[in-house]
């Protein structure tokens, strides 16, 4: 028999008890979709974490001040940073957590002392106004551009981000005039991950009004791209410990987080996760695989005057063999196609839904191919052996 008339004669077998052939490959089906399902919310949720990292900016590290007491970080140390080799710009910013304060709604919230080139250097996007300018911090003015999340929380859900324009807020006591509003996006949609309430002033205001002129809270340095970050965290570094005096390893009293070390991080977390979550799912397949090798077997149990009779008329044990293991992968890889459409649905409806992301691509697709065709030449096999195995003889005398 050719390989096409295998084919065939496994269809016409399997399309006889298609009850008994569905129930089976209902466990191929749940297997195959829960994985790609998984994988799927998994690489999304990867690019989604990823996606959020970059529009920070992969080419910064920040530096936080860690002191308890002493200097911390000052200007020298941020003028001391600009020498590094590839380094860009250094900017500082002071922050602390106030008060906020609107006809009589109050919510707690950080307010970040910022230059005005930290939008820029953060990717801060404006919806409505305009952020911080030069005059503003070199006057130290009382304005204020704030989340989206301060908007809802103290003028209320249905007031639009252009109606706070120019109004006056109070921020620990001191008032401010709201003269911008952040977008949702961009990296002020990292920064709200920690606050959703997150205020910007003009450093100058906030050294002379806020949060006084001692140490500052962060100290951001930007790199002249993502390939040569690890190298200038690692400058940043020497050069902050030796001006601090920390020469030997101990901790020191400021640290520093390298923006693509996150990122690098993160992908690993992601994935390490992804790989836990495919592997639960994979468990399914097992039990899938079995049900196969106990329809194979009873097939092979109820088919056993027919193998007599093939090999009465010539067929051979690979033949016999060759015949089983092929219905057992038309099975599987039946389970499997069913499976893919059942992992895309489960794919698009998590997109749908908005609550998570997923990212369905053509790899887990190709692997559950494979992995079908090897659960039903694995678990096939042992029955196809069983029946190429039958003496002609004694099956042809089989009740």
């Amino acid at each position: 028999m050719s390989l096409l008339d295998i084919f065939l004669e496994a269809l016409r077998s399997l399309s006889a008890n298609k009850a008994r052939s569905v129930l089976t490959i209902l466990g191929i089906v749940v297997g195959i979709g829960s994985v790609i399902g998984l994988v799927s919310i998994g690489q999304g949720s990867k690019q989604s974490i990823e996606d959020q990292i970059r529009s920070v900016g992969t080419n910064l590290a920040t530096v936080t001040n860690m002191a308890q007491s002493g200097d911390g970080l000052t200007q020298d140390d941020v003028n001391a940073l600009r020498s590094v080799p590839n380094v860009t710009d250094v900017q500082a910013t002071r922050a602390g957590s106030f008060d906020l304060v609107y006809d009589g709604t109050s919510v707690s919230s950080q307010v970040i002392g910022v230059s005005p080139q930290y939008a820029e250097m953060r990717n801060i996007e404006i919806e409505a106004g305009s952020f911080v300018n030069d005059y503003q911090d070199a006057i130290a003015a009382h304005v204020a551009v704030i989340s989206p999340g301060t908007v809802e929380k103290l003028w209320g859900e249905n007031t639009s981000a252009r109606d706070t324009l120019g109004t006056q807020m109070r921020i620990g006591g001191v008032v401010f005039t709201v003269i911008g509003i952040t977008s949702s996006t961009g990296g002020g949609a990292v920064q709200s991950l920690t606050s959703d309430t997150t205020v910007y002033v003009p450093i100058s205001a906030a050294a002379n009004a806020l949060t006084g002129k001692g140490p500052y809270t962060n100290i951001y340095v930007v790199g002249a791209g993502e390939s040569v970050m690890e190298q200038v965290s690692a400058q940043a570094e020497a050069v902050l410990r030796a001006r601090h005096g920390f020469t030997g390893s101990e901790d020191a009293d400021f640290s520093i987080m390298n923006m693509s070390g996150l990122l690098s991080m993160a992908g690993s977390v992601t994935d390490t996760l992804t790989a836990l979550l495919a592997a639960i799912a994979g468990i399914s397949l097992v039990v899938g695989g079995i049900g196969i090798m106990n329809m194979m077997l009873t097939t092979v149990t109820e088919r056993i005057r027919e193998i007599g009779l093939r090999k009465a008329i010539g067929a051979t044990p690979s033949n016999i063999t060759l015949l089983f293991l092929v219905e057992s992968v038309v099975l599987t890889s039946l389970g499997g196609l069913v499976g893919i459409v059942v992992g895309w649905g489960i794919a698009a409806l998590v997109n749908a839904t908005g609550l998570l992301s997923a990212s369905l691509t053509l790899g887990p697709v190709l692997l559950a191919v494979a992995v079908c065709m090897l659960i039903g030449i694995v678990f096939g096999y042992w029955p196809a052996r069983r029946a190429a195995k039958l003496d002609p003889i004694e099956a042809l005398r089989y009740q």
